[in-house]
């Protein structure tokens, strides 16, 4: 195999398929990235049997063929490689030669025919959404996955997509919070429900554009889903499980509905973070009494109080949070006027916008 190519594609394109990679994995193909030069172009790719995620540069290729180079070295080679034409040579006993201007490198590569592949997909159905619109879909929602590293539940580490009648709805749930967004489809594709890992949604969010024009292709297997556009392909497997019936979980009726500025009150509960102490986790006080909301934290560190105005007329209602999951629900509406809708202390709180009921956050209370 031999190839030109720039020194600067490549080393965007090693950094977008290094998310695959694992730095110490139990095979060291697996710690590798596989080279495909053919056809003009250099395809590579990241395998940790998780996450493959595949792209391709253009690359004057002279002889095709592909072998499998360490990744974390192959991407600080080419980091240092002045921004030039680099020449990729793999001889004999897969030694490979990297040349550019000046800088001559010669590695050991390691054979492609061991190199791992997920299973081929065999499609039920696929959907294209703009990528803007995906990127946002699953900004709203990815907060809401389980982190917690003891968690049994495998479903709960990952957002469930739910085709019906023409609209993708997303949600996650962690058991003290949802959040949930839902688009219509310009196409109608048959009705599915899947579970994308959170790690994998999260490594997507950061690899899809802000460009209208960018159509992202999904498509859903028995156990894996593809996300594909003109940059890369990412195919992941998915989570085996039944997801929790989110839509009996949310109340039908709501005793309090109120609007406050948006900004306001997502600044006025950041103004409380200097002081929580993440060890014994105090709650933050949200006191809804005549025309403002008030709130309060005390902590080992200090004590805060602060108000932000609104509509409120009803009596006086106290209700505790836990700072991050309140705040990671207001944050994200990003609309100027948040909806808060309430009936007691104890019941859960929706977080929405007045102006856009595609999205909503749920979050639980904690005792005072």
């Amino acid at each position: 195999m031999k190839f030109y190519c720039d020194t600067d594609k490549l080393s965007s394109a090693l950094g977008l398929v290094s998310k695959a990679v694992e730095a110490n994995a139990v095979s060291p193909h697996l710690e590798g990235v596989l080279l495909r030069a053919k056809g003009g172009l250099l395809h590579l790719k990241g395998n940790n049997m998780e996450i493959c995620i595949e792209t391709s540069i253009p690359a004057n290729v002279a002889e095709e063929g592909e072998i499998v180079v360490n990744c974390r070295m192959m991407n600080d080679i080419v980091r240092k490689l002045p921004k030039d034409v680099m020449e990729l040579v793999a001889g004999e006993k897969n030694n490979v030669s990297i040349t550019c201007l000046n800088s001559d490198y010669t590695v050991v590569g390691l054979s492609s025919n061991e190199y791992p592949e997920l299973p081929e997909i065999a499609a039920l159905t696929d959907l294209k959404l703009p990528s803007p619109v995906l990127k946002d879909m699953i900004n709203k929602t990815i907060f809401a996955v389980s982190t917690n590293p003891d968690e049994v539940r495998k479903v709960l580490k990952g957002t469930l997509f739910e085709v019906e009648e023409g609209r993708l709805t997303l949600v996650s749930v962690d058991l003290v919070r949802m959040a949930m967004i839902t688009k219509e489809l310009n196409e109608s594709p048959q009705n599915i429900k899947f579970i994308v890992p959170g790690k994998t949604l999260n490594e997507l969010k950061n690899m899809l554009k802000d460009d209208e024009e960018e159509i992202v292709k999904i498509t859903v297997g028995e156990n894996q889903a593809r996300f594909e556009c003109a940059a890369f392909t990412l195919t992941s497997r998915l989570i085996d499980g039944e997801f929790f019936s989110y839509k009996q979980i949310i109340p039908k009726q709501f005793k309090v509905e109120l609007d406050v500025e948006g900004r306001d009150f997502v600044k006025t509960i950041e103004r409380v973070e200097p002081i929580i102490d993440q060890v014994s986790k105090n709650p933050i006080r949200v006191t809804f009494t005549d025309g403002k909301i008030k709130i309060k934290c005390e902590t080992q560190l200090g004590r805060v109080n602060d108000i932000v105005e609104c509509d409120y007329k009803d009596e006086e209602m106290t209700i505790g949070f836990n700072y991050r999951y309140l705040h990671d629900a207001v944050a994200r509406c990003e609309d100027e006027s948040i909806r808060l809708k309430m009936n007691s202390p104890l019941n859960p709180i929706i977080v929405c916008s007045p102006e856009d009921d595609s999205y909503m956050f749920m979050v639980l209370p904690v005792r005072l």
